[in-house]
């Protein structure tokens, strides 16, 4: 199978491997190579990091345990360089301290060792067409280099936790945008929606497996834990100035119009604009979307639960205007 997402460069797709262990080298070379993707292999972490300042990839793939130089160390390097670069970190050592360490550094995602041709070749797919896909969504001409790298790994932290499916995460961010759009937002605050859409739930890798991946319901005490992944969210936000009309939308999207919610209990248009409209379409996409403790809801009981909510829980406005940008199959009408 051939790798077929395409660089924003011409040519080939271009992919880095750093390896200490000559088979593995070989072997992703082997399985990689193609008439659409080139493979350049180095065992020595030093001599890839020449090798990367020489020439510009698309793709990063490193061992954790090497000489001299760690992965840890080589992917932190790296994103010194390029925050862009998506980087898949592929290890025998594949406990839950080394994914997240290697989130926190930097990584875009992990794959175990051993591997199979298809896992491969499936997560370099994935991993491509994810950073593809955020690159263009992330739009803010001034603050670029910082905001698309956060973005990226923040992403890559909750897709490695399973909170959120890309599909929803992505989707809440188109809903929201052309709810903005409708609404006259400039473009800043558009793309601040989109992406604040996408990492709404952000803060849930702060929140402990046991409460997270509890199939039954939370106790008082589990709740009100959970419910601390919204300031966690925006703490992990509060980075950088550039980041803070996303942070806001973190931190406000389960407040609610007549002030129940949380962590603030905000009412009205004391919520910011921006977690309003997230708040709608990350209620509508959850009801239409799968999850391991029930089954899609049909868009018809979806609209009639936004509608009956309208005004307590949502924005009425907004839920109008939702309902206006949005078919009744849950895709975006066209402008």
């Amino acid at each position: 199978m051939a790798i077929t997402t395409a660089p924003a460069h011409a040519g080939p797709t271009r992919i880095l491997c750093v390896d200490d262990e000559p088979l593995i080298l070989r072997l992703i070379a082997r399985l990689l190579e193609s008439p659409t993707s080139s493979v350049v292999t180095l065992s020595d972490p030093i001599e890839a990091l020449r090798v990367f300042d020489e020439g510009a990839f698309d793709l990063v793939i490193t061992d954790i345990r090497m000489p001299e130089l760690d992965g840890h160390v080589l992917v932190q390097r790296i994103r010194e360089r390029d925050p862009q670069v998506p980087v898949l970190v592929i290890t025998g050592q594949g406990t839950v301290d080394n994914a997240l360490q290697m989130l926190r550094t930097g990584a875009t995602g992990m794959l175990l060792k051993p591997f199979t041709a298809e896992e491969l070749r499936s997560e370099v797919e994935y991993t491509l067409s994810r950073a593809q896909a955020l690159g263009e969504a992330l739009q803010y001409r001034f603050v670029a280099p910082i905001l698309d790298g956060v973005t990226l790994a923040l992403a890559a932290a909750i897709e490695a936790r399973d909170l959120e499916t890309a599909d929803h995460c992505r989707s809440l961010g188109v809903y929201g945008e052309r709810v903005a759009w409708e609404l006259g937002l400039d473009s800043t605050m558009r793309t601040t929606i989109r992406i604040g859409g996408f990492l709404h739930d952000v803060g849930k890798i702060g929140i402990a497996d046991r409460i997270l991946l509890k199939p039954g319901r939370l106790t008082d005490e589990e709740m009100a834990e959970m419910r601390r992944h919204t300031v966690i969210g925006a703490d992990m936000l509060a980075v950088h100035e550039s980041l803070a009309g996303i942070g806001t939308i973190v931190r406000h999207h389960h407040e609610r119009w007549d002030g129940s919610g949380y962590p603030d209990r905000l009412k009205a248009r004391e919520i910011p604009i921006g977690a309003r409209i997230v708040a709608v379409g990350d209620a509508f996409s959850a009801m239409v979307t799968d999850r391991p403790s029930r089954r899609a809801l049909p868009f018809d009981h979806a609209w009639e639960e936004l509608s009956r909510h309208a005004g307590t829980q949502f924005d009425p406005e907004v839920v109008e205007v939702f309902r206006r940008v949005v078919a009744f199959d849950g895709t975006v009408l066209p402008r």
